[in-house]
């Protein structure tokens, strides 16, 4: 009986410590700052799901506070980027605000049916706040968030 009770204790042990490797996948994603460029500027991101998954849409929340540019309604944009090697996967995603907020205001934003595109084992997602200059062509940046996933094929 003693045999069966340590062989049954070895058992669950060994199925505890072949488990573990697989819950370091499954951790929750992380956002932070892009970079100096934007240190008083925090944006809070949540998504519907712990990791995306490769064509499936996904739903976002945003929410923070503009240190110095105020949120203009159908003109300041979020924007959602899925990015690996220094590319960019699939489409990227801009939605309009509908409202205005001056600065040092809390806004949210939420943003659902999210495309996501194929995405390899590795990339990274970026979420921004800014605004498309038409007339020059570029994206200005207020506000920025990344996160790194690996390991979520």
């Amino acid at each position: 009986m003693k045999k069966f009770i340590y062989a049954y204790i070895l058992f669950a042990l060994l199925l505890t410590v072949n488990a573990a490797p697989f819950q370091l996948n499954k951790r929750a994603i992380t956002f932070v700052t892009c970079d100096d460029t934007f240190p008083s500027t925090v944006l809070n991101v949540k998504i519907g799901s712990d990791h995306p998954e490769s064509k499936k849409n996904e739903s976002f929340e945003v929410s923070g506070k503009l240190t110095y540019e105020p949120i203009v309604k159908d003109i300041t944009v979020l924007r959602i980027e899925y990015s690996a090697n220094g590319n960019t996967l699939g489409d990227i995603y801009d939605q309009v605000f509908s409202y205005s907020v001056e600065p040092r205001t809390p806004f949210n934003i939420s943003a659902s049916d999210v495309p996501t595109p194929e995405l390899p084992d590795s990339y990274m997602l970026y979420v921004y706040v800014g605004e498309y200059d038409r007339m020059e062509g570029f994206f200005y940046e207020s506000a920025c968030a990344l996160a790194t996933v690996s390991g979520s094929s």
